[in-house]
């Protein structure tokens, strides 16, 4: 057989076995038997490592007619890794409206549909346990001085973008965080282009649609990904010839400023975009390439922001009674300089462990940087330095415990164009190692990064989110359909979904005085309400820690209705 027939078998072999991985991850295996033979497969890494095998091992066999065949996957590459992105975005999509940060978006969405900036906490005159708004206050909301208003913790721009969808259906606006991490894995590839290089903007792409935080976040209902994606969106605009692409950039960056305010400053790096010079020979510049209308680029990008940051004040000032408070608390309660040293300790390692060593590739970028077209190089500063901006602007934010990886989401935003940047290096470095071989070799080295990466996204459950998040719903329906009408709630991690899913009233038992359980209860059935507990596996031993050690006799009349999942349904006798 020919090496090149060899080889497309290999290839082909390749594709069948990851098809299956994909198929076994994501319905969970086969289990049957063919006549008397049995047929089990529960494991999708094997079938996915034979298939890098096999591709390495087809590819070494095509390795003559590889670079030919690179520039051609440069074309259809891009299009199947954005088709992945919205695959495992939409396949393992967690759907729900559970804890703290997704009922909080989702249901802040269904607010601006009805026009509404604030939601309202059920009052009655017999209501008379300690601090009653403060407990009667869920997950993802606070409050002030007004007993019974409840304002959204989280800032509105995710929720705005999510009501259109809520429009045509309240279960729609779970498609928006696919699509914009589709989004994201697109505008890879543009960057890539835009810096003049782009096998870079398609491996940076490999390497984002593989990164475990990406991921994470792809198949939830917050902001990561879009704002990630409103950012990458809004530095490519700004490098759009005329004055559509600053004006669309500046909007862009607005709507990223509505999601997540405390990355304002960012913008600063979209407006230098804006006046950066375009990417051009320097043959071909012309008077219109000048400083001036350069300048004047920047300011109708500048302009263009200006929209979203009135409407951020004006709500915020609405919910909170000034434009520049938030839902969050004060700016000494986030962000200190002791944070500094416990957040560099935790998250270059988490990023480390989580995309390999090769993620901070992009340090090297600068010596990638081309002279030899115009544009290049300032662009690729512009977008090395917002990188940094992204990374020091959460040094000083609270820090959390060591092991909790998934914080590297913040960092989110700052992610693609690290992969892109250290894809850039990693071809500068081996096209002077092996110029003839250096798209080969970091086709291969990527694709290797890409499969750890993968691996650890594995390891860390990004897949099974799903099988976590899928109680909120299901214990709201069981709210819904079998609990009274009458029914008040008392619930924890589940005080803002079974207010979602069931429309009945939560008590926050966590913030409930130690010694007011028996007190509440009683109050509550004075106001014509039957009391409920809706506790999770951990929530359970701590409930009756909390009110036991107190005497609270309510304790003794829990009496079991369901469990679902970790979850268990109480009434009181």
């Amino acid at each position: 057989m020919k090496h090149g027939n060899r080889g497309r078998t290999l290839l082909i072999l390749a594709a069948v076995c990851a098809v299956f991985a994909g198929f076994v991850a994501a319905t969970g295996g086969i289990d049957t038997r063919i006549g008397s033979i049995p047929v089990r497969s529960r494991s999708w890494e094997r079938p996915a490592t034979f298939a890098v095998v096999l591709a390495l091992a087809g590819l070494f066999q095509l390795r003559h007619a590889l670079r030919g065949w690179l520039f051609a996957a440069v074309r259809l590459v891009p299009a199947a890794l954005v088709a992945w992105a919205l695959f495992a975005s939409l396949s393992f999509g967690t759907y729900a409206a559970g804890g703290a940060d997704s009922y909080g978006y989702v249901s802040q969405a269904q607010l601006l549909v009805h026009g509404r900036l604030t939601d309202t906490m059920p009052e009655h005159s017999r209501f008379d346990w300690p601090e009653v708004p403060f407990t009667l206050t869920p997950l993802g909301y606070t409050r002030t001085g007004e007993s019974d208003v409840l304002l959204p913790v989280y800032p509105p721009g995710l929720p705005m973008m999510m009501a259109p969808l809520a429009l045509v259906h309240r279960d729609a606006v779970y498609l928006l965080v696919p699509m914009c991490a589709a989004l994201m894995v697109w505008l890879c590839v543009v960057l890539g282009r835009e810096l003049a290089d782009p096998l870079a903007g398609v491996l940076g792409a490999l390497l984002l649609a593989a990164s475990p935080t990406f991921l994470l976040q792809a198949v939830q209902p917050m902001s990561d990904v879009p704002v990630s994606a409103l950012w990458l969106a809004a530095l490519l605009l700004a490098r759009r010839p005329g004055l559509a692409g600053p004006l669309l950039a500046g909007l862009a960056a607005s709507l990223a400023i509505l999601v997540r305010p405390n990355l304002a400053p960012l913008a600063l790096f979209v407006a230098a975009a804006s006046a950066a010079p375009w990417r051009l020979p320097a043959a071909a510049a012309a008077p219109d390439l000048a400083w001036p209308p350069r300048l004047m680029r920047a300011a109708w990008c500048v302009l263009a922001m200006i929209p979203g940051l009135v409407t951020l004040g004006v709500i915020q000032a609405v919910r909170y009674g000034s434009p520049l408070a938030s839902g969050y608390g004060s700016f000494d309660e986030l962000f200190g300089l002791s944070n500094i040293g416990p957040n560099l300790a935790r998250y270059p390692r988490w990023l480390t462990e989580a995309h390999t060593p090769l993620v901070w590739l992009w340090v090297l970028a600068p010596f990638a940087f081309r002279d030899g077209e115009r544009g290049v190089r300032p662009f690729g500063w512009i977008v090395y330095g917002f990188i940094a901006a992204v990374l020091l602007a959460y040094l000083p934010y609270v820090y959390f415990q060591p092991h909790e990886w998934s914080y590297t989401r913040f960092l989110l935003p700052a992610l693609p164009l690290m992969t892109v940047l250290g894809a850039l290096a990693l071809l500068a470095l081996l096209r002077r190692a092996v110029p003839r071989r250096a798209a080969a070799a970091a086709v291969v080295i990527c694709l290797a990064v890409a499969a750890l990466s993968m691996r650890n996204a594995v390891e860390f459950g990004v897949f099974r989110m799903r099988d976590g998040e899928e109680k909120y719903p299901r214990v709201g329906r069981f709210v819904r359909e079998r609990l009274p009408p009458t029914a008040f709630v008392l619930a924890a991690q589940h005080s803002g979904s079974v207010r979602y899913y069931s429309t009945r009233p939560t008590l926050r038992w966590d913030l409930l005085d130690a010694a007011a359980l028996d007190r509440a209860i009683v109050s509550l059935r004075r106001a014509g309400y039957e009391p409920f507990a809706v506790l999770d596996a951990g929530e359970d031993e701590a409930f009756r820690a909390r009110f036991g050690a107190r005497g609270q006799h309510a304790i003794d009349a829990l009496k079991p209705l369901a469990v679902i999942g970790n979850t268990s349904v109480y009434g009181f006798n």
